[in-house]
């Protein structure tokens, strides 16, 4: 198994978000997905949230689920194009992904605002709206999540996006994203 990413950079983009997932759950899976020349990275959160960022390069296997710690190890000891991002694990990985949708941007919170979010989110709980623009209503755990990764860094805006078919919602924080399934998943009984 291999992880091919040519620029140290861009290596050291994606180490950078592994380390947050890690820091949030020690015991956290990330998936790589390869697709025309990018790999993608998914990984859950605590806050039922998935973070999700890309850079170019491939993964072999073309998608493949490996423990975050190993992955952060390999990609901060091996200072090389290509490495062994760890053991597939795939069995661990639950929940499904959006697919390629476009994403429409709604709107943004300002930076400044995000830390009185997380502030009220105390206070009303997770599944609680905290922002609305555009027909999307951000739950305080996507802010929540967007804070405990340590995002934005820069005093840019959270953008908010919804996928085209609106199943799906996004905030980006600079190189990375936190994205949520905006329609309850149904448990199908047996």
């Amino acid at each position: 198994m291999t992880l091919a990413v040519p620029d140290a950079g861009d290596r050291a983009a994606l180490a950078d978000v592994v380390g947050r997932v890690v820091r949030l759950d020690p015991a956290a899976v990330v998936r790589l997905r390869s697709a025309d020349d990018t790999v993608a990275l998914w990984a859950g959160t605590p806050f039922a949230v998935l973070v999700t960022t890309t850079a170019p390069g491939r993964v072999d296997p073309a998608d493949v689920t490996v423990m975050a710690s190993d992955l952060l190890a390999a990609l901060s000891v091996v200072d090389a194009p290509e490495l062994d991002p760890g053991r597939p694990v795939d069995d661990r990985w639950r929940g499904d992904l959006p697919g390629a949708p476009a994403w429409d941007v709604v709107g943004a919170i300002p930076a400044g605002e995000v830390e009185a979010i997380v502030a009220r989110a105390d206070a009303s709980g997770l599944d609680a709206t905290v922002w609305e623009a555009g027909g999307a209503r951000v739950p305080a755990r996507c802010v929540v999540a967007v804070a405990g990764m340590g995002w934005p860094e820069d005093g840019a805006p959270v953008t908010v996006a919804l996928s085209g078919d609106g199943a799906w919602m996004r905030l980006d924080a600079g190189h990375a994203a936190i994205v949520r399934h905006r329609r309850p998943a149904l448990t199908v009984l047996v």
